[in-house]
């Protein structure tokens, strides 16, 4: 990121000046203007979803709320929530943590970004906390075991 988001920035800006000048001179209509437009358009969709990206990095946020009635699940952005996902606790089942696994590109290197807890409800298998860490995961699993006793659920200092 430290790299990447300057250099989307400065080609931005550069591509930019560019295109302005391309837009205000008079020209003709012709298939080089048009792939110039085209290319203004790919331009204007990478920089919207980089500013996505950047925005759902630094402020995304997964909630879990949990009563003795119900487990929720809400994903927010800036703030506003995005998606929620409800489950009765008696559905509930198998709140276990997954440690990380190793890297697709380098099975050497274990990924640690890919941490996470998972739990079966009405036969799927669902998630949350990508990116957890095994201490985290514990004493979140632990503190969610005494408001509602998922059957068949265990943190990692069960072991």
């Amino acid at each position: 990121m430290l790299v990447y988001g300057p250099l989307v920035v400065i080609w931005f800006m550069v591509a930019s000046v560019r295109y302005w000048h391309v837009l205000s001179s008079p020209h003709p209509q012709d298939s080089e203007f048009t792939l110039q437009l085209i290319a203004i358009g790919i331009y204007v969709l990478g920089f919207l979803y980089f500013l996505w990206w950047v925005t759902w990095s630094f402020t995304g946020e997964t909630i879990v709320i949990l009563d003795p009635v119900e487990l929720k699940i809400q994903h927010r952005v800036l703030g506003i929530d995005l998606s929620t996902k409800t489950f009765r606790n008696e559905q509930v089942a198998r709140l276990i943590y997954v440690p990380p696994a190793k890297s697709p590109t380098n099975q050497s290197v274990i990924d640690p970004t890919s941490g996470k807890i998972t739990f079966r409800s009405q036969n799927k298998t669902h998630s949350f906390a990508v990116g957890i860490l095994e201490l985290e995961a514990s004493t979140l699993i632990e503190q969610m075991l005494l408001i509602y006793g998922f059957p068949g659920s265990y943190s990692a200092q069960t072991f």
